[in-house]
């Protein structure tokens, strides 16, 4: 019996020298802290295929970007490969407006979109980029949905902003610019933004999140990494994560027939 006990002490020992060696190694963001003010919605660490159950494809172009759960520095990601390409990804998740929601990210470019000009984000001949995150607001009628597009630019300064060349549903926001060795972590207040870009409060709800990799203006090629998207509300005290895949329950979302304010090639 005795032991039995001290195999039993020892197990529990290293177990606890397991979870310290992993706090260190992947310390926990913001809003996973216990007691943290985030209330997280829904959250995709893109652990397996299974993490892109819920998401939908749409193409922007005449080929497709390839996006798959992949691991880059040994963590868990999504990898999209853009060949002259343009496709997004999307999901259907709705944010009350009343309340106050967030997106959140971490993301990585790899490779930049050939130019062959100065980058613009004006200017539909160069309008592509490495990475790009959308979250699409709500509307009675599909063609007057607004959009925040946030992008990786190679070159464009941090901070800049547009209206999309494509339709003035659609403001443009640069959060990186330039090549980077680190992950880069994004948290977007869209109360905030909203009012900034647009010059009005947001009033509508959210209605989903997408990413995008393409390279199809440039005819060039372009990748980029995407992990922990996360979407909740600001101010919140507890936390229900509901991942898609696994065995958590997944909400049951209202059909999003289109997002027209993604696309962006007129060939």
């Amino acid at each position: 019996m005795r032991r039995l006990g001290i195999v039993i002490f020892l197990f529990f020992l290293a177990a606890v020298l397991v979870l310290l060696f992993l706090k260190d190694r992947f310390p926990l963001r913001e809003e996973e802290v216990e007691g943290s003010e985030y209330e997280v919605v829904r959250y995709f660490p893109f652990s397996s295929p299974a993490g892109l159950e819920g998401w939908d494809r749409k193409l922007l172009g005449q080929k497709k970007t390839e996006y798959l759960v992949a691991e880059h520095e040994g963590l868990n990601c999504l990898k999209a490969i853009s060949e002259d390409s343009a496709s997004a990804l999307y999901y259907k998740q709705p944010l009350s407006h009343e309340r106050d929601p967030f997106v959140s990210w971490d993301w990585k470019a790899e490779e930049f979109p050939e130019l062959g000009s100065e980058e613009d984000l004006q200017d539909k001949e160069v309008f592509d980029f490495a990475a790009q995150v959308y979250v699409v607001f709500h509307a009675r009628f599909f063609l007057n949905m607004k959009a925040i597009q946030y992008v990786w630019c190679r070159e464009i300064p941090v901070g800049r902003s547009a209206v999309s060349p494509y339709t003035e549903n659609v403001r443009i926001m640069v959060l990186q610019s330039g090549p980077s060795e680190i992950w880069k972590h994004e948290r977007r207040d869209l109360k905030k933004d909203y009012l900034e870009l647009f010059g009005e409060e947001l009033t509508v709800d959210v209605e989903a999140v997408s990413v995008m990799t393409d390279s199809d203006s440039t005819d060039s090629s372009a990748s980029a990494y995407y992990k922990d998207i996360t979407l909740g509300y600001t101010g919140g005290v507890e936390h229900v994560i509901e991942s898609s895949g696994g065995s958590q329950r997944r909400l049951e979302l209202p059909s999003l027939p289109r997002i027209p304010l993604l696309r962006k090639r007129e060939r």
